[in-house]
């Protein structure tokens, strides 16, 4: 950077949110930090979505682009594919559609983003997310903490054993900066998630960093593409009724164990060796036995955070 302020790029991607694209829109344009602008994209939205971002891009002429207007559908994880590739700011943070952000989510983010590169320098690649408000679909609150609704340590989470098997990072809570957007671009099509591939690609090769502050409303409204579950008594007992059905695993572990491998054929030799080896393993599980797969998980930690998640996961892996 040459004195410059650092330049941040917003990355929102819409379908089917002219529910609350206002109102989220609304909160962007109101940050504390002003050295940003909006890159939107729209997926292909079948409601007045895409008219509405074209309207608030009229009003907020240089700060808010649209990106390939009338682009093919791409889903979730393409679509910020496709914002990435447009963007050459020094940061980049992920935005839902139907969040709100608080006003000093940029802020906040990156002063703990600079410290951290002041730390482990410029070129380390860094990831930072912060915590989250729970709330309705009228911003009412569910939960001060996401964290805490889910029972997330998401320090103990961050390495790269417990990343390959549950991720810990919500994209819309998080930055990146540009060593770690050049290290992970391009997003493979076998990546789950494109915040779940981000947030692997600074484990490996450089840090996670957790902001124990909440700088987004995080809105439940039965349309979110991943949304949260209150982790409490009620669910647990929920769970336990379907505790020995391997579905959901398998098919969890499927897809994660093909992002696993999309890691080694990306990287190969460039990978630090204890965290290839962890990766290589974590590539062969889905095609293990029975006690070779439990071996596997004690021996490189593949656990998930939480006893009750673990013990459910010994129980089916």
């Amino acid at each position: 950077m040459t004195g410059q302020p650092p330049r941040i790029d917003i990355l929102l991607a819409t379908y089917n949110g002219v529910c609350f694209l206002g109102e989220q829109v609304r909160s962007l344009l109101g940050q504390t930090y002003p050295h940003f602008r909006i890159l939107a994209r729209d997926d292909a939205s079948t409601d007045a979505t895409a008219a509405l971002l074209a309207d608030l891009s009229a009003r907020c002429p240089g700060k808010i682009a649209i990106v390939d207007r009338g682009g093919r559908r791409l889903g979730a994880c393409g679509n910020f594919a496709a914002l990435l590739a447009r963007s050459d700011a020094d940061y980049v943070m992920f935005c839902d559609q139907d969040d709100v952000w608080l006003p000093e989510k940029i802020e906040r983010t990156l002063r703990t983003m600079q410290e951290v590169e002041q730390r482990c320098g410029a070129e380390q690649p860094v990831l930072v997310h912060t915590d989250l408000a729970v709330v309705d679909e009228a911003l009412r609150p569910l939960g001060r903490s996401f964290w805490e609704y889910q029972h997330l340590d998401v320090r103990r989470g961050a390495t790269i054993n417990r990343l390959l098997m549950q991720n810990v990072v919500t994209g819309c809570a998080a930055m990146a900066n540009r060593p770690l957007v050049r290290k992970a671009l391009p997003i493979p099509p076998e990546a789950v998630y494109h915040d779940w591939w981000f947030a692997l690609v600074a484990a490996i090769f450089g840090r996670v960093e957790p902001l124990d502050e909440a700088t987004v409303l995080y809105r439940q409204h039965g349309r979110n593409q991943v949304g949260a579950l209150r982790w409490d008594l009620a669910h647990v007992v929920r769970k336990a009724q379907t505790f020995f059905d391997r579905t959901c695993l398998v098919r969890n572990m499927r897809e994660s164990g093909r992002q696993a491998r999309s890691l080694l054929e990306r990287f190969g030799s460039s990978l630090p060796v204890q965290k290839r080896s962890a990766i290589e393993a974590y590539a062969r599980l889905g095609e293990c036995g029975f006690l070779a797969r439990r071996w596997y998980v004690a021996r490189y930690g593949f656990y998930r955070t939480g006893w009750i998640r673990n013990l459910s996961l010994l129980a089916r892996v």
